[in-house]
């Protein structure tokens, strides 16, 4: 059984995990592990692109809104716009290119402060999701010591996920757009880690310290939404066993098809 293959990789770990897997074709879907809510990581940039595309769809900001990127703007880690020069110009739709596709941290925070922290809180709690919360911004050591944190449900996120498919979150277009920018991310080491190109994964990824997470739509013959989350774990353990777990629901969701993966495996 599938839900036995899963719980037996993922055993022996040690930490908060979470699989979430539904099978798109047949609906069904089930979830396994022992947490559903999780520190959020990278996965928050979910909630901030559905709200960015919300405001879009509703003309209270164009995707072709210049945004001027200044030094005090600029934040660590992921992403391009902090090696950049001051004062460079990128529009909306850049910074939510930047924000999904390599994971920009600067675009990030530009587009919390732009679109407000309250607007994406209410949009969650609008489409009815209650457990999925931004508390701070990314490298606040203020809201951080104050014990403001951003989580997630996993239940939640592969909704989004399921809406996005079937062309229900926001609009049909706003959902094949954050789709298509989710196909393009390039932190393709967990969930795509097996197939070859010609399986298109519409999925993003969270890291921090003890933290891993990939959610997203394996675009398979037969398609499958798989979302993962792992906190206090051994990154390099958990990403091992996730590996896996994407393989092992791959081959339960298309039986019939065995040509996907990369030559080295």
């Amino acid at each position: 059984m599938l839900i036995q293959g899963i719980e037996d990789r993922i055993r022996n770990l040690k930490g908060n995990i979470g699989i979430y897997y539904h099978d798109i074709n047949t609906d069904k879907y089930f979830s396994t592990g022992n947490t559903d809510i999780f520190l959020a990581a990278g996965i928050i940039k979910i909630p901030i692109l559905i709200e960015a595309f919300h405001q879009i769809d509703k003309g209270i900001i164009s995707r072709n809104d210049i945004v001027k990127i200044k030094n005090e703007d600029k934040i660590p880690s992921c992403g391009a716009l902090s090696y950049l020069h001051n004062g460079i110009e990128v529009t909306i739709e850049d910074m939510c290119n930047l924000m999904i596709i390599i994971s920009d941290n600067t675009a990030t925070n530009i587009l919390i402060k732009l679109l407000g922290m309250d607007n994406i809180n209410k949009r969650m709690q609008e489409l009815d999701y209650k457990n999925t919360v931004i508390n701070r911004l990314l490298f606040d050591e203020a809201a951080i010591k104050q014990k403001y944190e951003n989580y997630y449900s996993l239940r939640e996120v592969a909704d989004m996920m399921y809406k996005i498919y079937k062309r229900q979150l926001i609009s049909e277009k706003a959902s094949m757009e954050m789709e298509k920018i989710m196909i393009e991310q390039q932190r393709n080491q967990i969930i795509p880690y097996y197939f070859d190109e010609t399986i298109k994964v519409a999925h993003k990824t969270g890291e921090d310290n003890n933290i891993i997470h990939d959610i997203g739509i394996v675009l398979s013959d037969n398609p499958f939404i798989l979302c993962m989350g792992a906190n206090n774990v051994d990154v390099r353990k958990a990403e091992s066993a996730m590996r896996d777990i994407a393989l092992i629901c791959y081959n339960s969701s298309n039986q019939n098809t065995d040509n996907h993966f990369k030559s080295s495996i």
